[in-house]
């Protein structure tokens, strides 16, 4: 059985939901005062409220940690899968996710006084992948390889994170702490460009991103099901 694909992702967007969740749900003292504050009971204002965090606040919050969201910065992703029609080492090196500063949070759950296990449903308009990157192997029937810039950019893309945690106390300290995440994804759209594709032939290149962008459906379709967006991200405890 191919290894699954690891993707190791600043805990930027975790914490943002973290962020949101416990201002609305009773921490309220803690955090600026133009966060938005609710009852945990108000389902609407809840979704209200962490969708005004990514508006107001994308930027970060450096007194409580919170790091800038959009455009939120990955060192380090690698996409590695083993077999099948899609057969790729795709290593991506410090590139910048860019759009949710627009998402619109469609479904939260789990948003309690002691949260543990929580689901949140989003819908970002357009969400781009620009920086580095250097594949090789074989896409459907084509071979392929290159190192160079890359642009990928989904259209509606419909996100749902869920994780499970608890609230820990260290040195009197309250901390949130996260033991499992898993993200899903949807999108109506998917567009790919590689530049410096086979050491910079700009004929085959062009060739492949054509086809690339010929066959997305397919491509996303065959990562998906092989279990190729499963993401693991590099989560340390955040103080509330």
């Amino acid at each position: 059985h191919p290894e699954p694909n690891k993707m190791k992702l600043q805990a930027a967007v975790l914490l943002l939901f973290t962020v949101a969740a416990t201002v609305s749900i009773g921490y309220a003292a803690k955090f600026p005062d133009s966060f938005s504050r609710c009852n945990q009971e108000d389902g609407q204002c809840l979704l209200d409220a962490i969708t005004a965090t990514f508006r107001n606040f994308y930027k970060g919050v450096p007194e409580i940690g919170l790091v800038p969201l959009d455009p939120l910065r990955i060192d380090k992703m690698d996409i590695i899968q083993g077999d099948g029609p899609i057969n790729i080492e795709l290593n991506f090196r410090k590139v910048d996710l860019n759009g949710f500063r627009e998402a619109k949070i469609k479904k939260a759950n789990g948003f309690t006084a002691n949260p543990t296990k929580m689901e949140l449903n989003l819908l970002v308009p357009v969400a781009s992948l620009v920086g580095g990157y250097k594949i090789n192997g074989k896409v459907l029937i084509l071979p392929i390889q290159g190192e160079g810039a890359s642009n990928m950019t989904m259209v509606n893309c419909d996100i749902t994170l869920r994780w499970i945690g608890k609230l820990v106390e260290k040195s009197g300290k309250q901390f949130y702490q996260v033991d499992k995440f898993k993200v899903t994804f949807d999108t109506t759209r998917f567009i790919m460009n590689f530049t410096n594709l086979f050491n910079g032939d700009k004929a085959l290149g062009d060739n492949m991103n054509v086809f690339l962008n010929d066959n997305w459906p397919d491509i996303l379709k065959e990562l998906k099901t092989r279990h190729c967006v499963r993401l693991h991200a590099d989560i340390r405890s955040r103080r509330l």
